[in-house]
């Protein structure tokens, strides 16, 4: 669908040099698709995101609080500038997973830094400043756009004063106080001025009174347009519309969405009738380091053998969220490090876009993995969407794709999501057979529902996932499931727990209390069970 913005602001403003903002005084913008001279990203045609030169040796800079937000976007856009030719800059944002875990698996040489003496060292890669309006929080989010185009920091104007005077002395490049009258005109602003200047391989959604480090250094290192534009509200559902007609199919959203699980499920049913993907990363921090650092990812799991199919109850636990950057970098470490681990098979839905994003995060998953931990894909593969909505004509670049990505990272079952109106509903024949045609799965994980269920889809193994967020809800899910079992063939129960809500230590519980009748699997056990039970032949 091709749209032209509509009541989008044509005001024109002003550097100050006076010269509109598309022919500034660094000289001209680059090309929007193009890698400016001095970049170390790595993007061809095929690839999904992009790469970043290894990095040899880090600085360290601690951003936890009490450090003033401001200077949290300040500090993370200067990390987009330097990493840009080689990742040279890491910044502490959280503790969640403890603040130096990842940093010290990296097995890079580095040293903790003054954050304000960093300022000095690398102040020559930043060309000037940007300076938001403080009255209207989405100027933030603009400024970081202009940032990475003009190679500026991101500032407020406070820090501008600052920054003007000795020893820093930068100056203003762009100032956006008192220039709008709304968020939305900025966003509107911003794609009618701007789009030919950024990227058009990613767009980025921040919340800019919320996320105000993290990901901006992956927005700005890549000149990419971030926003943050609410999918329930009409014009700012238009708008974004606007510009995801203007990218190709399997293009990234990168980010979140406004409003939780409403503007979620709207959110991804949009972005995947525009046949783009999600990939949740609002949260997800030192994405320039983390595409660059490097180590080798497999192309192969652990497998140990494939259990007899008996007259059993089979159970699996699938954890969800593992499309989520994020989730990948914080919590599902936290639950990765849970003492039970291991105790209990589980199966860990993780992103194979890590592979291009952060291979380090990804292959720490694999080599520390135990027997009883199995790396599933999605949801849905490669990239976050709800297959219904995404179009039919180009489907099949989504499902190539998760198929390369799942042979290259060793993941061979997918969990898919799909809704239509935040419903949950079936995939069509279409749509289950491109899956079973270009990923070729053991099987998938589909729903998140109040039910359990196994049956043949498109020639391949379709469990449907009990969702639970408690112990005593999951031993009920079990139990209602097997009631109506009577010993005389094998029963097969998915169960979907909520990964925010439950861990590995409350998965051996659940599996602890389950009686002889039962038996937990692996999810490649399980679909490998179900294939022999339906009458489907095994696995190549």
């Amino acid at each position: 669908m091709d749209r032209t913005p509509s009541n989008v602001s044509r005001r024109r403003f002003l550097l100050a040099s006076t010269l509109p903002i598309g022919l500034s005084v660094l000289g001209s913008a680059s090309p929007a698709n193009a890698a400016p001279p001095t970049s170390g990203i790595s993007w061809p045609e095929g690839q999904a995101l992009p790469h970043f030169a290894r990095p040899r040796h880090l600085d360290v800079v601690n951003l936890l609080s009490p450090v003033p937000n401001d200077e949290k976007v300040m500090f993370t856009t200067l990390q987009g500038l330097v990493n840009r030719s080689r990742p040279r800059l890491y910044l502490l944002h959280t503790e969640e997973e403890g603040a130096y875990t990842w940093l010290e698996d990296l097995g890079l040489p580095w040293d903790e830094q003054d954050r304000w003496e960093m300022l000095s060292k690398y102040q020559t890669e930043a060309k000037g400043m940007v300076v938001w309006d403080p009255s209207i929080p989405d100027t933030v989010n603009v400024a970081t756009t202009l940032a990475g185009i003009h190679d500026a920091l991101a500032v407020s104007p406070q820090l501008a004063a600052r920054l003007s005077e000795a020893p820093y002395r930068l100056t203003t490049l762009v100032d956006l106080r008192d220039r709008f009258d709304s968020g939305l005109d900025a966003y509107r602003w911003q794609f009618e001025e701007l789009w030919d200047e950024t990227t058009h391989r990613m767009v980025v959604a921040l919340n800019p009174e919320v996320h105000l480090g993290f990901f901006r250094d992956y927005a700005v290192a890549n000149r990419a347009m971030v926003f943050w534009l609410e999918v329930n509200a009409a014009e700012e559902r238009a708008l974004l519309e606007d510009m995801l007609s203007a990218v190709d199919p399997y293009t990234p959203y990168m980010g979140w969405f406004a409003s939780d699980i409403a503007g979620e499920f709207a959110g991804t049913e949009l972005v995947s009738q525009h046949a783009a993907y999600v990939v949740p990363a609002d949260w997800f921090a030192n994405g320039t380091v983390f595409a660059g650092a490097r180590p080798p990812v497999s192309d192969r799991q652990q497998s140990p053998p494939t259990p007899r199919l008996e007259n059993r109850i089979y159970v699996t636990f699938t954890l969800g969220e593992g499309d989520n950057f994020a989730y990948n970098q914080h919590h599902m470490r936290n639950l990765w490090e849970n003492d039970a681990r291991g105790s209990v098979p589980i199966n860990w839905t993780t992103n194979p876009l890590l592979a291009d994003g952060a291979p380090a995060i990804l292959a720490h998953y694999q080599q520390t993995a135990t027997e009883n931990d199995y790396l599933v894909a999605g949801p849905s593969g490669a990239g976050y969407i709800y297959p219904t909505a995404w179009p039919d004509a180009t489907f099949s670049t989504y499902t190539a794709t998760t198929g390369a990505y799942m042979k290259r990272t060793g993941m061979d079952s997918i969990q898919i999501l799909n809704r239509v109106d935040h419903e949950d509903v079936d995939l069509s024949d279409e749509k289950a057979h491109q899956f079973a045609t270009d990923v070729r799965p053991r099987g998938w994980f589909i729903h998140h529902t109040d039910h359990t269920e196994m049956q043949v889809v498109a020639g391949v193994p379709q469990a449907t996932g009990y969702l639970v967020n408690s112990v005593e809800q999951t031993k009920n899910a079990i139990a209602e499931s097997a009631a109506d079992w009577d010993g005389t063939s094998p029963l097969f129960v998915s169960i979907a727990p909520i990964a925010w809500s439950m861990n590995p230590a409350d998965l051996a519980d659940v599996a602890n209390s389950l009686s002889d009748d039962y038996t937990v699997v692996r999810g490649d056990h399980f679909l490998d069970l179900a294939r022999e039970a339906l009458g489907l032949p095994p696995m190549d």
